[in-house]
């Protein structure tokens, strides 16, 4: 498995995934700053020539939440989604896509003061969509219950950087479930990965 990848991008979710999955990947530096990106061989992987990318083989993608998922089904024995046959697929499949689907859109109408049309959007607006996220924290720990998937590592992931920089609330249930899920070993490797990719990339940074 190769993560295409680059230091303080959307790719260090993609990156952490791999870290809790614990499985042999490779990363390859994908420098955005470069004339030529994103290249025609680039976007062979990812079509938008964005960050992350990832190949399995012929299997070739772009989308965090796409990653994640085929990640989390390629290795069921890690328990980081629910099988097809799951009844709790459909919510862990809810989850996972939202950070893309909602919480972003919803992020950068909040940053720009944007006046939402929530009858007509998608998304919905800002109010809506971290009502309905905070509920979905109780009673947790985690948003399936007591078992962590690839949809926590996902919306934690969101929640972390947003909070961060100024574009979600700091609301109670939301640091807690940050927390916790920061708080886990691989989380800790891939910050480790990635301020050694960071250094190397941004000398003196």
């Amino acid at each position: 498995m190769k993560l295409y990848y680059w230091p303080r991008t959307r790719a260090f979710t993609s990156l952490w995934m791999m870290e809790e999955v614990g499985e042999p990947y490779e990363i390859v530096r994908v420098d955005i700053r470069a004339a030529d990106h994103p290249s025609a061989a680039y976007k062979q992987i990812n079509p938008i020539g964005k960050l992350a990318g990832f190949q399995d083989g012929a299997c070739a993608m772009g989308e965090t939440a796409a990653i994640l998922l085929y990640v989390a089904d390629k290795f069921p024995n890690k328990r980081l989604a629910p099988a097809p046959t799951d009844p709790r697929r459909g919510r862990f499949l809810q989850w996972l896509m939202f950070p893309a689907t909602t919480m972003e859109p919803v992020m950068v109408e909040k940053r720009a003061g944007t006046r939402p049309n929530t009858v007509q959007s998608g998304w919905g607006d800002y109010d809506r969509a971290m009502s309905a996220l905070e509920a979905a924290m109780q009673p947790g720990p985690w948003l399936l219950g007591h078992e962590f998937t690839a949809a926590d590592l996902y919306v934690a992931s969101a929640l972390h950087y947003g909070m961060l920089f100024g574009m979600i609330d700091r609301r109670a249930p939301f640091t807690a479930f940050t927390e916790r899920a920061t708080g886990r070993p691989a989380f800790q490797r891939a910050s480790a990965i990635e301020a050694r990719e960071t250094q190397s990339a941004f000398p003196g940074s």
